[in-house]
């Protein structure tokens, strides 16, 4: 198992790695689309380039720690970079992950246009929008299912999750207030009040993803690897 784990690491970190890099330069796409691109600070714009980051940080951080650090249920034994992996991947990658995956794929269900219109589809490699898109949720529940993590108490692991949210948000309003540019096609295609309730519902829902993601967590390991009784 531990050098099935190390492997996975190994694999992901190089995959998101390379999909970092494609994404940012090696993209060929029409002269409309680098101008609407280029707007609100280009790639780091969107909540999937945000996600891709925290991904390969985290994989090539637990790669490391599979070389150098611990793997261990035992709070004692555990390496320092094994409780800084344990808590990023439990407050933020896996409900991000698991968000950016199940939102594009359930918008792009009900009307592609929202979210990834049929234009993309002459310059955006199809291989590389699963790289953004779909191998967040395969990879965050791989690795749920590979290696035990410690979550914390779950007021902390919200509130870490709902800090990042706000961030996020205020990040997209600040892009829309400086450039009248909507980061993605649904929120400019919303009225005002129904574009707040739909921002609202999708930061309930990236919480709800932490909650998941402890569950699920204490359903494959036990409750032995929390750390204090879920309250």
């Amino acid at each position: 198992m531990g050098a099935l784990r190390t492997l996975f690491h190994l694999i992901l970190a190089l995959h998101y790695g390379y999909g970092i890099n494609v994404y940012l330069y090696g993209l060929n796409p029409p002269q409309e689309i680098i101008a609407l691109r280029k707007i609100g600070y280009g790639a780091f714009k969107y909540l999937t380039f945000w996600d891709m980051l925290l991904q390969f940080t985290y994989f090539t951080l637990a790669f490391v720690n599979d070389i150098l650090g611990s793997c261990s249920i035992t709070a004692k034994k555990q390496s320092a970079l094994q409780k800084f992996c344990d808590f990023y991947f439990s407050t933020v990658v896996f409900a991000i992950g698991s968000f950016v995956s199940i939102s594009f794929w359930g918008l792009y269900n009900i009307n592609r246009d929202l979210i990834f219109p049929v234009v993309f589809d002459s310059w955006f490699p199809n291989w590389l929008n699963h790289n953004v898109h779909t191998t967040p949720l395969v990879g965050v529940l791989t690795e749920l299912y590979l290696v035990p993590h410690t979550f914390p108490k779950r007021k902390t692991g919200l509130t870490v999750v709902t800090c990042l949210c706000l961030l996020y948000l205020i990040w997209v309003c600040f892009i829309a207030y400086q450039s009248g540019h909507w980061v993605y096609p649904i929120l400019a295609a919303l009225p005002l009040i129904e574009r707040a309730v739909f921002i609202s519902a999708m930061s309930v829902l990236i919480s709800l993803f932490y909650i998941v993601g402890e569950v699920l967590n204490r359903n494959v390991w036990g409750v032995g690897v929390q750390q204090k009784k879920m309250k």
